[in-house]
């Protein structure tokens, strides 16, 4: 089944190659125009001088519906070298943003830095490699922040609806583990293919941390300091100790299925193009040397710059802090799978599952079937995820989506 299923990836990439689909050349809101929705780009800058621009639906193919209605925000937020398009890739029935949209939301797709729309600042050229000393640390204490104030202030609300996906779900634990005024601004949060710990995971980070991370200064001489491209002999032997002989290499030259697997029995086969003509959307190195120090280490801790002076000089002491998710009292909902790569199934459950408190844990969906992937483009994801999610906040919103 695997083998078939990919044999059909790579003949509708081979398909698409000669006939090629516009939204292959679109920006997020041209793809979200080009299915008739209304698309809107705001800027979100952070207090390190990061402009983060994110992508807003604030209603659905039906039109704004009354006059001063009231639409209560969903907030989405994409995974590790990924972006807002993540949301919209498939056709309107099956995206999660354009299925919000429709049934009353209005709906923000943010964005971190160092992504194809998290690539400018104030001051600092993302040509210079200052511009990309970050990892996901920052992204949850100053992206995070800035994108949800900023969605908050526009709109007039103080609170709103969170879906995160695999990195967008590590930022946001994080983030509420840290800052109890900013959890008053979280209604719910819903965790699709949710990371804590990574130890337990395959693809190319445990083959980065096992292969290059205990050198650090080898990991600089390797990949460099500024954004993560590594050159096409690395790309070639990483994918070939990772996928073997026998998968497509339309999907094994590109670098997020090396991260998150190329295995899937869900994808729509006529979208493949547009998935990978968006993604990766990119990175720092700084922030895949986080991962993989996860991975080695086993913990949620804040970035290890390598020696105790340094970590000295960040943190006040010789080794980097940890969060801890036991303090988060946010409504949480969680969807994982034995499938995922990424967010390993040990992981979910020797880790998140006894960390967070579960008089706050509401729900515990465990997917059959989902690969890591699966979560933003599978096809049954619309049916067994976005739908019931719209469902249950329309009961509690006393039967329609309304402001409460």
């Amino acid at each position: 089944m695997v083998m078939k299923v990919l044999v059909l990836l790579l003949a509708a990439s081979l398909v698409q190659a000669k006939n090629d689909d516009p939204e292959t050349f679109m920006t997020a809101p041209e793809m979200i125009r080009y299915w008739g929705y209304p698309a809107e780009e705001v800027q979100a800058k952070t207090d390190d001088g990061y402009i983060l621009t994110m992508h807003r639906i604030p209603y659905g193919r039906a039109g704004p519906g009354p006059d001063g209605a009231c639409k209560p925000i969903i907030f989405m937020q994409h995974g590790l070298e990924c972006d807002s398009t993540n949301w919209i890739a498939n056709l309107p029935e099956n995206s999660a943003a354009f299925m919000f949209a429709d049934a009353g939301f209005d709906v923000w797709l943010g964005n971190m830095r160092g992504n194809t729309y998290g690539k400018n600042h104030v001051s600092i050229d993302p040509k210079k490699e200052k511009f990309w000393e970050f990892s996901w640390d920052e992204m949850a204490q100053k992206d995070l922040p800035a994108l949800i104030d900023t969605a908050l202030t526009t709109t007039g609300h103080k609170d709103l609806y969170y879906m995160g996906h695999s990195q967008g779900t590590l930022t946001m634990f994080s983030k509420l583990s840290m800052d109890p005024e900013f959890a008053t601004k979280i209604r719910k949060f819903f965790a699709l293919a949710p990371i804590g710990t990574v130890k337990h995971i395959k693809g190319l980070l445990a083959v980065l941390a096992e292969w290059f991370l205990p050198e650090f200064d080898l990991w600089m001489d390797v990949f460099g300091s500024g954004e993560f491209l590594p050159n096409s002999e690395i790309m070639d032997l990483l994918a070939k100790w990772i996928c073997g002989d026998g998968i497509g290499k339309s999907l094994c030259d590109d670098l997020l299925f090396l991260i998150a697997g190329p295995e899937s029995d869900q994808f729509n086969t006529t979208r493949t193009e547009v998935y990978i003509a968006h993604t990766p959307a990119g990175t720092s190195t700084q922030n895949i040397q986080h991962w993989a120090q996860m991975v080695k280490e086993g913990t949620v801790s804040r970035f290890d710059y390598g020696s105790s002076k340094e970590n000295q000089k960040h943190y006040g002491q010789s080794k980097p802090p940890s969060y801890d998710f036991t303090t988060i009292k946010n409504d949480m909902y969680l969807y994982w799978s034995d499938d995922d790569w990424l967010a390993d199934p040990d992981d979910v459950k020797g880790y998140l599952l006894t960390s967070l408190n579960p008089n706050h844990l509401k729900q515990n969906r465990h997917m059959n079937g989902y690969n890591h992937l699966d979560y933003i483009w599978g096809m049954n994801a619309a049916g067994d995820i976005y739908q019931p999610i719209i469902d249950l906040l329309r009961d509690q919103m006393g039967g329609e989506v309304k402001c409460t």
